[in-house]
C-alpha cells in the first residue's frame, strides 16, 4: 500500500515524514502505523546477526567472477558463448541478491524504528538533514519501477547558494529511472530520528563549530583513519558491494572534496565501476564518523 505520511525510512531509527506536526508523539504514532501497515513492516522480524554480511559475500563472489571473465576476454581477445551465458546468469543472480538485500534493509529499518521509537525526536527537514543521508539506502520505492531509492546531492547553485537534492533509483535500469526532486524549502516535511548533536545544535552555531580550525584539523584526522574502510550503509547500486572511502585523485588536502566512496567492482567489459559518492559537506562527514565511531563532529 502507498505511504501517505511516511516519505522514507532509514536504518538507525530514522524516518522522513511529508508533514510536520507539533506533537512529537503524534508524528511517531503515525510513522509506526504506516510502518506496521507496509509490506516490509508486516514481515519484519529479528534479523540474525551477520545476515547482511552473507549477502555482501554473495555479491563479492559474483563481482569477482565477473572480473575474472572480463580479464579472460581481454587476454583471449574474445568472449566465448559459454562465458557470455555465465555473465547473464551472474546478472540474474545479482538481481536475486538485490531483492533480498533490499527486503532485509527495509525490514531492519522497520524493526529499529519500532525498538527506538520512544527515544526519537522530530525536527524540520533542512539541507543539513538531507546531506547527512546522502548515498544511504532508504526504504522508499521508486515510483517508476518500485526499486529502492537513495538521496543524492548536486552542486550549490551560484545564484541562490542552495544545494540541490533529489531521490535516485538504485536499480540498474536502462534508461535510468527519472530523478525525483527533493526540496526541503518547500512544504512542511520533517525528520524523526534519534538525538544527534551535529543536527540538534542550531544551524548557525553548528556551522560555526564545524568551521573552527581546531575542529577541522581533528575531524580531518579522524576521517583519514577510515580510509580504505568499507561502509556497509553506502552500497554500490550496480555491484551491491559496500563502498570504500578513498582519497580522490586530485584531492586538495582538505577534509571536504578530498575523499569519496568508490566501488572496486568492474563492469563485464573490464572497466572500473563509475559509481562514486563524494564527501562534500560537513553533515556527511559527521554522519560518517557517527556510523563508524558512534560520535559525530560535535560531541556533548
Amino acid at each position: 500500500m502507498p505511504l501517505n505520511f511516511l516519505e522514507a525510512l532509514f536504518s538507525g531509527a530514522k524516518a522522513i515524514v511529508k508533514e510536520l506536526v507539533s506533537v512529537t508523539r503524534t508524528v511517531v504514532r503515525e510513522v509506526l502505523k504506516e510502518v506496521d501497515q507496509s509490506a516490509f513492516g508486516r514481515s519484519a522480524t529479528r534479523l540474525v546477526d551477520g545476515i547482511a554480511d552473507r549477502y555482501f559475500t554473495q555479491a563479492r563472489n559474483l563481482s569477482d567472477e565477473e572480473s575474472e571473465l572480463a580479464e579472460k576476454a581481454r587476454r583471449d581477445g574474445r568472449r566465448t558463448e559459454a562465458d557470455a551465458e555465465r555473465l547473464r546468469e551472474i546478472a540474474a543472480e545479482r538481481e536475486r541478491v538485490r531483492a533480498e538485500m533490499e527486503r532485509m534493509n527495509a525490514e531492519r529499518s522497520a524493526q529499529e524504528f519500532r525498538d527506538h521509537a520512544s527515544e526519537t525526536l522530530v525536527a524540520r527537514l533542512d539541507d543539513d538533514e538531507l546531506s547527512s543521508n546522502v548515498g544511504i539506502l532508504a526504504a522508499k520505492a521508486c515510483p517508476a519501477c518500485g526499486g529502492t531509492m537513495r538521496i543524492r546531492q548536486g552542486p550549490v547553485a551560484g545564484d541562490t547558494g542552495i544545494r540541490r537534492f533529489y531521490w535516485q533509483c538504485t536499480e540498474p535500469n536502462l534508461p535510468p529511472c527519472p530523478y525525483v526532486k527533493l526540496d526541503p524549502s518547500k512544504g512542511n516535511a520533517g525528520v524523526v530520528r534519534l538525538a544527534d548533536p551535529d543536527l540538534d545544535t542550531p544551524k548557525e552555531q553548528r556551522r560555526a563549530a564545524w568551521n573552527r580550525t581546531d575542529v577541522i584539523a581533528e575531524t580531518h584526522g579522524r576521517v583519514r583513519q577510515h580510509l580504505g574502510d568499507d561502509d556497509k550503509q553506502v552500497v554500490c547500486p550496480q555491484h551491491l558491494l559496500p563502498m570504500k572511502l578513498l582519497p580522490k585523485r586530485n584531492q586538495g588536502g582538505r577534509v571536504l572534496d578530498s575523499y569519496e566512496y568508490v566501488c572496486l567492482g568492474v563492469t563485464p567489459e573490464g572497466k572500473a565501476c563509475e559509481h562514486k559518492i563524494e564527501l562534500q559537506t560537513m553533515p556527511q562527514v559527521a554522519a560518517l564518523l557517527r556510523r563508524t565511531e558512534g560520535e559525530g563532529i560535535i560531541r556533548h
